[in-house]
């Protein structure tokens, strides 16, 4: 006899055990920690369990923080919408993300600083336009470029260019800790500045 469906809820409630013990293990053990037989075995569940509800062990670990990232790009939107001019949505943005990164540096670590171990499959890659942050700034660049007061370079390679120096502003100090190198605060703020000066036409 064929056995029953899983109700939403017991699903709901197996996906958070494997979360959860998943979560237990990067914490006890770090990346090296994370295995699909490992966290089956933490959480009770059959390997085939951890591929049928979340892909692969990448979709997994990337499941922990979805949901708070989610909202951080709720913040992101409504911060957006405060700001007419162009420059100054670009400049709020920036200092959004790199105090979310300053003030909430275990998510930011965890979510953003994720290194890909070479035991994972390689994800599809996502379009960036399926996230607030860079796609506001996008917006913010076309804008300002349509009213001459940002300059004429290709927009894509602009929001990366942003996005690659507010990271780096958080990501060396925590990778490279062993040089003498500025405060995080400080390197941010600078950064800021000269990304400013280098987008206005005048």
């Amino acid at each position: 006899m064929a056995r029953p469906k899983a109700s939403p809820e017991q699903r709901a409630q197996v996906r958070r055990s494997i979360q959860t013990a998943a979560a237990d293990l990067y914490r006890e053990q770090g990346l090296s920690g994370i295995s699909a037989r490992a966290v089956a075995t933490k959480a009770g569940v059959s390997v085939g369990t951890i591929y049928s509800y979340f892909g692969d062990l990448t979709g997994l670990m990337q499941s922990l923080w979805t949901g708070r990232i989610a909202q951080l790009e709720d913040e992101f939107r409504a911060l957006a919408a405060q700001h007419t001019d162009p420059l100054a949505r670009i400049e709020a943005l920036l200092r959004a993300y790199l105090e979310f990164g300053i003030n909430q540096d275990v998510l930011y670590r965890n979510a953003l600083m994720f290194v890909r171990p070479t035991m994972l499959e390689t994800p599809d890659k996502q379009p960036l336009s399926d996230f607030a942050f860079p796609t506001l700034l996008r917006a913010a660049l076309l804008e300002g470029q349509a009213a001459g007061a940002i300059v004429d370079e290709d927009v894509d390679t602009l929001v990366q260019v942003l996005w690659s120096g507010v990271h780096g502003a958080l990501a060396l100090p925590v990778n490279m800790d062993r040089l003498d190198l500025m405060e995080t605060g400080s390197i941010a703020a600078q950064t800021i500045s000269i990304f400013l000066r280098a987008l206005r036409t005048q």
